[in-house]
């Protein structure tokens, strides 16, 4: 198995044909005759630009954030120090632990208590899509995490590192519900007996 280039790596091999898609969408703004081409143009630099920038990024980011790790290690140890009597231990789980998850807290963190534009997000993760959901779902981990708008510009915004553990009875709820081997009445007695409201 080949092993992965690295983000630095990718950045110089992309960086050519990302200069050069640009290049050829400038080409073709000025003509008005063919606006099939200039649609192509913006269509092919889009994507190789994305891909391009991403890298750019990620290299200014930790390969593999030790804080991120340790965060969700602790909401691991809180969820089993209340609740391994009473949940069943496929339940004592966190969520968000993937990658896509991580470069978000990297970026975040990397700028701590400083706002940080949606479209930034956007960039580290190369996803239009879920990018904002993903963010958001950092703050169900019980993380300070907020967003807002600056002059119509969405912002997100890591406050602190300190976690609220408030949020585990939420991260089992969850979990309990997305099981699909149990039937209703099992999870509703999980629940209960573990003094979990079912809202």
């Amino acid at each position: 198995m080949r092993n992965r280039r690295s983000p630095e790596d990718e950045w110089k091999r992309l960086k050519p044909d990302a200069e050069h898609a640009l290049q050829m969408l400038l080409s073709e703004i000025p003509d008005h005759a063919n606006p099939q081409s200039l649609f192509e143009a913006y269509a092919y630099a889009k994507n190789i630009a994305a891909r391009a920038m991403q890298s750019r990024m990620l290299g200014d980011l930790p390969a593999e954030n030790r804080e991120f790790k340790l965060l969700h290690a602790k909401i691991n140890q809180e969820m089993y120090s209340r609740y391994k009597n009473a949940v069943p231990a496929s339940f004592l789980r966190t969520p968000y632990s993937g990658k896509t998850h991580e470069y978000l807290f990297s970026l975040l963190q990397k700028n701590l208590a400083q706002p940080v534009q949606a479209a930034m997000l956007r960039i580290v993760t190369a996803d239009n899509v879920h990018t904002e959901r993903r963010a958001r779902e950092l703050r169900e981990l019980g993380l300070d995490v907020h967003w807002y708008d600056i002059e119509e510009i969405s912002v997100y915004e890591l406050r602190s590192l300190d976690i609220d553990f408030g949020m585990i009875p939420a991260i089992i709820r969850n979990n309990v519900r997305k099981s699909k081997s149990m039937p209703k009445d099992q999870k509703q007695l999980i629940l209960r007996n573990a003094g979990i409201p079912e809202i």
